[in-house]
């Protein structure tokens, strides 16, 4: 064990000192998933006050305001676990309690958990994700935030810098760039690394620019611990969504119900600052809240097109839609459709080379999650989703086994005695209409039993 305290040792030294960045990634030939939208409880997009605050930004998500969803925000007791970056502990040490004129603002986390798997021992990339080792406990991730919010109200500018390290940083690697995580239980990587800008300009809430390596407004759930309701992750976000990239976008707001997102993703999916493969991608959504405070249900309708992998031509189309309804302060709920088209997977045939000769992939992935804050600090989350792979392709979309549908269904407690710390237990049911889980991917039907516990700082 002590070399794991080493490592861990080490890399809390790389998060307060940097990092510098190596050779380029080469992506594991397994279900490579790039890396996570974002999700219900906040985005790394929602900060844009002076203050750390939080309100319409760049990609906006299909996410509520503030925290997780509530009929009204400005009630003097939010329910549910406090969102990171109100919770102040970095930044009071590093600038005192009274630091509105802070330079930037710091936010870390650490999340570890522990699965026991029907199916045994042993990685499986298909369910779940990305706790992907059974029978196991993992760090799963050390992240540091440091940023720049932006004044929505005049001209600003900013920067968002994550950086993050564990199992899920190994898991989360890009498909082009950075450096190489030889090891599937721990590694590091830059999740985002942007300037930003807000421009005052066509309407009252102005446009939010945003370049570099950014996180993709599809999908309503986060690759970061602190910004998923659950501790795994749905199949959509696994295999239909990019995650990360890197590229431009900017953000409209059009009036204090409508935001509308533009973004050109360059070095195809998944990139980090590698655009050697020339592939640029658009990706656009239009998300629009019914009720005039905004406050109630959203809706949203998400587009992401272009070339797709790095060993071939072929092009990839996904689309989503999808809501969000608050139904009192006490419970919210979410559903998305997503559906894949692709022509090319990321990495190619597996074996760096391009797909065979009219291939296809199609994928369809509906889901929903409810919420029930049922004590000031008790939260009850359930899940359940159903995911068909059609023609057995490689990523995005195909999970290697055609004609095959999943069905999963998980119920979890988020306890959250104080704003730091979160206790999130779940069970997850899987079942397959063919054998996809355990080692030897061998079974038809999983349970798994999780357990992680995050601090907030």
């Amino acid at each position: 064990m002590a070399w794991k305290f080493r490592r861990a040792f080490g890399l809390a030294l790389c998060l307060i000192g940097g990092a510098s960045l190596a050779q380029a990634q080469i992506p594991s030939t397994y279900n490579p998933r790039i890396d996570g939208a974002v999700g219900p409880i906040i985005r790394v997009q929602d900060v844009t006050a002076p203050d750390g605050g939080t309100g319409p930004a760049p990609g906006s998500s299909p996410s509520a305001p503030e925290g997780l969803p509530q009929t009204n925000p400005a009630e003097e007791t939010a329910l549910g676990p406090t969102p990171l970056p109100k919770v102040n502990i970095l930044q009071d040490l590093f600038f005192g309690k009274d630091n509105k004129d802070a330079p930037f603002i710091v936010r870390g986390w650490l999340d570890g958990d522990y699965t026991y798997r029907s199916t045994g021992k042993g990685q499986n990339n298909i369910a779940p994700i990305q706790n992907r080792f059974g029978n196991e406990a993992l760090l799963r991730e050390m992240g540091l935030w440091i940023y720049k919010p932006l004044d929505s109200k005049e001209l600003s500018w900013g920067f968002n810098s994550i950086f993050l390290a564990g199992s899920d940083a190994s898991f989360n690697s890009p498909t082009l760039g950075g450096w190489k995580n030889t090891d599937p239980r721990f590694g590091s990587q830059f999740t985002d690394l942007n300037l930003t800008a807000h421009l005052p300009i066509f309407t009252e809430g102005g446009v939010d620019i945003k370049a570099g390596r950014q996180t993709t407004v599809l999908g309503p759930m986060s690759a970061l611990s602190w910004g998923r309701a659950l501790n795994t992750s749905d199949y959509a976000w696994n295999n239909l969504e990019e995650g990360r990239y890197t590229g431009v976008s900017a953000t409209w707001h059009v009036s204090k119900q409508l935001d509308w997102y533009n973004g050109v993703e360059i070095g195809g999916w998944g990139a980090f600052f590698d655009f050697s493969s020339h592939k640029v991608d658009y990706i656009t959504q239009v998300s629009y809240w019914l009720d005039e405070a905004a406050k109630q249900t959203k809706v949203w309708a998400t587009l992401l097109t272009g070339p797709t992998g790095h060993f071939g031509p072929g092009n990839t189309t996904t689309v989503e839609a999808g809501f969000l309804h608050n139904y009192n302060k006490y419970v919210y709920q979410i559903v998305d459709f997503q559906a894949t088209y692709s022509r090319q997977p990321i990495f190619g045939n597996g074996m760096g080379g391009p797909a065979a000769p009219g291939y296809i992939q199609r994928a369809y992935d509906v889901y929903t999650y409810v919420g029930i804050h049922m004590t000031d600090t008790v939260s009850l989350i359930t899940r359940a989703e159903w995911y068909k792979d059609v023609d057995g392709g490689g990523y995005p979309g195909g999970l290697g086994r055609g004609k095959t549908d999943y069905y999963e269904g998980t119920v979890g407690i988020n306890y959250h005695p104080t704003k730091w710390v979160e206790f999130r237990p779940e069970v997850r049911y899987d079942n397959a209409s063919n054998p996809a889980f355990g080692e030897n991917y061998n079974k038809k039907n999983q349970l798994s039993v999780s357990a992680d516990i995050l601090l907030k700082f």
